[in-house]
Protein backbone atom coordinates (compact mmCIF):
# COMPACT_ATOMS: atom_id res chain seq x y z
CA UNK A 1 0.00 0.00 0.00
CA UNK A 2 2.95 2.22 0.64
CA UNK A 3 4.33 1.82 -2.25
CA UNK A 4 0.88 2.62 -4.50
CA UNK A 5 1.09 6.42 -1.87
CA UNK A 6 4.83 7.18 -2.56
CA UNK A 7 4.14 5.90 -6.98
CA UNK A 8 1.18 8.91 -7.06
CA UNK A 9 3.39 10.62 -5.06
CA UNK A 10 5.85 10.37 -7.21
CA UNK A 11 3.72 10.79 -10.63
CA UNK A 12 2.47 13.72 -8.83
CA UNK A 13 5.21 15.75 -8.47
CA UNK A 14 6.88 14.79 -11.88
CA UNK A 15 3.49 15.77 -13.07
CA UNK A 16 3.70 19.52 -11.78
CA UNK A 17 7.47 20.03 -12.74
CA UNK A 18 7.35 18.41 -15.85
CA UNK A 19 4.39 20.80 -17.44
CA UNK A 20 6.09 24.54 -19.16
CA UNK A 21 4.49 27.37 -17.32
CA UNK A 22 2.00 29.22 -19.64
CA UNK A 23 4.36 32.49 -19.47
CA UNK A 24 6.86 30.69 -21.06
CA UNK A 25 4.99 29.31 -23.97
CA UNK A 26 4.98 32.29 -26.08
CA UNK A 27 8.17 34.09 -27.48
CA UNK A 28 7.75 37.65 -26.87
CA UNK A 29 9.85 40.23 -29.24
CA UNK A 30 12.64 41.69 -27.14
CA UNK A 31 12.70 45.09 -25.96
CA UNK A 32 13.62 47.88 -28.68
CA UNK A 33 12.71 45.79 -31.50
CA UNK A 34 9.86 46.87 -32.60
CA UNK A 35 8.52 50.66 -31.89
CA UNK A 36 5.79 53.47 -32.89
CA UNK A 37 6.41 56.47 -35.45
CA UNK A 38 4.28 58.81 -37.19
CA UNK A 39 2.08 60.93 -36.22
CA UNK A 40 -0.82 60.06 -33.49
CA UNK A 41 -3.00 62.54 -34.17
CA UNK A 42 -6.82 62.31 -35.60
CA UNK A 43 -6.58 61.59 -39.21
CA UNK A 44 -2.77 61.21 -39.29
CA UNK A 45 -0.96 57.85 -39.67
CA UNK A 46 1.34 55.44 -37.82
CA UNK A 47 4.00 53.16 -38.20
CA UNK A 48 4.42 49.93 -36.93
CA UNK A 49 8.19 49.03 -37.51
CA UNK A 50 9.68 45.64 -35.80
CA UNK A 51 13.66 45.47 -36.70
CA UNK A 52 15.31 42.23 -38.81
CA UNK A 53 14.86 39.15 -37.19
CA UNK A 54 11.95 39.72 -34.97
CA UNK A 55 10.58 37.17 -37.00
CA UNK A 56 10.80 34.75 -39.26
CA UNK A 57 12.04 35.30 -42.69
CA UNK A 58 8.97 35.78 -45.17
CA UNK A 59 6.69 35.15 -41.78
CA UNK A 60 3.20 35.72 -42.07
CA UNK A 61 2.29 38.15 -38.89
CA UNK A 62 -1.04 38.58 -37.77
CA UNK A 63 -2.36 41.91 -36.36
CA UNK A 64 -4.82 43.20 -34.16
CA UNK A 65 -5.76 46.61 -33.27
CA UNK A 66 -7.93 47.79 -30.71
CA UNK A 67 -8.87 51.37 -29.53
CA UNK A 68 -11.46 53.87 -29.30
CA UNK A 69 -12.10 54.06 -32.37
CA UNK A 70 -11.53 51.98 -35.54
CA UNK A 71 -8.49 52.94 -38.40
CA UNK A 72 -7.56 51.72 -41.60
CA UNK A 73 -4.66 49.59 -41.87
CA UNK A 74 -3.58 48.90 -45.63
CA UNK A 75 -6.72 48.21 -47.25
CA UNK A 76 -8.54 46.84 -44.07
CA UNK A 77 -10.72 48.72 -41.86
CA UNK A 78 -10.59 47.85 -38.44
CA UNK A 79 -13.43 47.86 -35.67
CA UNK A 80 -13.06 49.12 -32.34
CA UNK A 81 -11.22 45.21 -31.30
CA UNK A 82 -10.53 44.12 -34.96
CA UNK A 83 -8.28 41.91 -36.91
CA UNK A 84 -6.88 39.75 -37.41
CA UNK A 85 -5.58 40.79 -40.68
CA UNK A 86 -1.96 39.96 -42.23
CA UNK A 87 1.11 40.72 -43.63
CA UNK A 88 4.51 39.03 -44.51
CA UNK A 89 7.75 39.86 -42.85
CA UNK A 90 10.25 40.80 -45.22
CA UNK A 91 13.24 38.66 -46.23
CA UNK A 92 15.03 39.83 -42.86
CA UNK A 93 12.41 38.94 -40.67
CA UNK A 94 11.42 42.80 -40.53
CA UNK A 95 8.20 44.75 -41.43
CA UNK A 96 6.63 47.24 -41.55
CA UNK A 97 2.38 48.65 -40.90
CA UNK A 98 0.66 51.93 -41.86
CA UNK A 99 -2.03 52.56 -39.83
CA UNK A 100 -4.10 55.44 -41.47
CA UNK A 101 -6.23 56.87 -38.05
CA UNK A 102 -9.92 58.29 -38.84
CA UNK A 103 -10.52 62.07 -38.42
CA UNK A 104 -12.52 61.17 -34.93
CA UNK A 105 -9.62 59.31 -33.45
CA UNK A 106 -9.40 59.50 -30.00
CA UNK A 107 -8.02 57.48 -26.39
CA UNK A 108 -5.39 54.87 -27.07
CA UNK A 109 -4.56 52.16 -29.16
CA UNK A 110 -3.12 48.92 -28.88
CA UNK A 111 -1.29 46.71 -31.83
CA UNK A 112 -0.58 43.13 -31.25
CA UNK A 113 1.64 41.97 -33.86
CA UNK A 114 1.88 37.71 -33.74
CA UNK A 115 4.24 35.53 -35.96
CA UNK A 116 2.27 32.53 -37.40
CA UNK A 117 5.38 30.67 -37.57
CA UNK A 118 7.62 31.42 -34.71
CA UNK A 119 4.76 31.94 -32.35
CA UNK A 120 6.30 35.69 -31.49
CA UNK A 121 4.75 37.95 -29.79
CA UNK A 122 4.97 41.76 -30.02
CA UNK A 123 2.56 44.54 -28.39
CA UNK A 124 2.62 48.46 -28.96
CA UNK A 125 0.22 51.04 -27.75
CA UNK A 126 0.41 55.19 -28.34
CA UNK A 127 -2.01 57.33 -27.69
CA UNK A 128 -4.16 60.21 -29.86
CA UNK A 129 -2.57 63.41 -29.07
CA UNK A 130 -5.06 66.33 -29.53
CA UNK A 131 -4.60 68.60 -32.66
CA UNK A 132 -3.56 71.28 -31.19
CA UNK A 133 -0.64 69.73 -28.86
CA UNK A 134 0.41 67.70 -31.91
CA UNK A 135 3.69 67.86 -33.47
CA UNK A 136 4.34 65.83 -36.57
CA UNK A 137 6.64 62.91 -36.18
CA UNK A 138 5.85 62.67 -32.84
CA UNK A 139 6.64 59.51 -31.45
CA UNK A 140 4.88 57.65 -28.47
CA UNK A 141 6.30 54.85 -26.18
CA UNK A 142 6.38 51.69 -27.14
CA UNK A 143 4.37 49.09 -25.31
CA UNK A 144 5.79 46.35 -23.28
CA UNK A 145 4.62 43.25 -22.51
CA UNK A 146 2.54 43.59 -19.28
CA UNK A 147 4.25 41.47 -16.73
CA UNK A 148 2.30 39.22 -15.18
CA UNK A 149 2.68 36.14 -12.56
CA UNK A 150 4.56 36.53 -9.60
CA UNK A 151 7.48 38.94 -8.95
CA UNK A 152 9.02 36.07 -6.53
CA UNK A 153 11.90 34.46 -7.88
CA UNK A 154 11.51 31.08 -9.12
CA UNK A 155 14.40 29.54 -7.19
CA UNK A 156 13.04 30.64 -4.46
CA UNK A 157 9.84 29.23 -5.35
CA UNK A 158 11.53 25.57 -6.20
CA UNK A 159 13.30 25.87 -2.80
CA UNK A 160 10.16 25.95 -0.59
CA UNK A 161 8.40 23.28 -2.70
CA UNK A 162 11.48 21.34 -2.75
CA UNK A 163 10.86 22.10 1.31
CA UNK A 164 7.30 21.14 1.73
CA UNK A 165 8.14 17.97 0.01
CA UNK A 166 10.66 16.79 2.39
CA UNK A 167 8.80 18.03 5.11
CA UNK A 168 6.10 15.51 3.89
CA UNK A 169 8.10 12.86 3.06
CA UNK A 170 9.49 12.68 6.85
CA UNK A 171 6.40 12.75 8.36
CA UNK A 172 5.20 9.83 5.76
CA UNK A 173 8.52 7.74 6.62
CA UNK A 174 8.09 8.91 10.46
CA UNK A 175 4.74 7.35 10.24
CA UNK A 176 6.07 3.64 8.84
CA UNK A 177 8.49 3.48 11.67
CA UNK A 178 5.73 4.21 14.05
CA UNK A 179 3.52 1.40 12.47
CA UNK A 180 6.15 -1.33 12.50
CA UNK A 181 7.30 -0.85 16.10
CA UNK A 182 4.25 -1.02 16.96
CA UNK A 183 3.46 -4.53 14.60
CA UNK A 184 6.78 -6.00 16.48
Amino acid sequence: MIRKIFAVAALAVLGIFAVPLAANAAGYVPSGACGVSGSPVPGGTVTITCAAGTWTDGETISITVSGDTSVTAAAFRTAVTSGPFTTVASATGADAVNLALPSNASGTYTVTSTGTESGNVDVETFTIVAPAAAVSGTTSTSGEVAATGSTIPILIIWVASGLVLLGAAIVVVRLVVRRQRINS
